[in-house]
């Protein structure tokens, strides 16, 4: 397996090539390079993994025939919680969450 496809196979949902392409590519990743262990948890794929999990947040609703793929707000929500999840471990600029936390004495919150 090659990174690409890892990053391809976090989801389900059907992601363009070129998107993929853009996330390695921001990232300073090669697509064709293999997946192993060692890339699993470098930083680079670690991001790599939060951007596609955020692409696929906020990518537009599917609907056809009624039947919706990637709509409901919870999975959209758990998208970006895993994301924020990573941006946060790295310290990246892409974090959109709030971190919580005890000040002394006083909750920041």
């Amino acid at each position: 397996m090659t990174i690409s496809e890892a990053l391809v196979s976090l989801n389900s949902f059907p992601i363009p090539d070129n998107s993929i392409e853009k996330i390695l590519i921001d990232r300073e990743l090669t697509g064709s390079t293999d997946y192993t262990v060692t890339i699993s948890t470098s930083q680079a794929f670690r991001l790599a993994s939060a951007d596609t999990f955020m692409w696929l947040h906020d990518s537009p609703n599917l609907v056809e025939q009624e039947v919706g793929i990637n709509q409901a707000v919870s999975i959209k929500q758990d998208l970006m919680e895993k994301a924020n999840l990573i941006y946060g471990e790295f310290d990246d600029p892409k974090f959109t969450g709030k971190t919580y936390g005890f000040v002394g004495e006083d909750y920041n919150g």
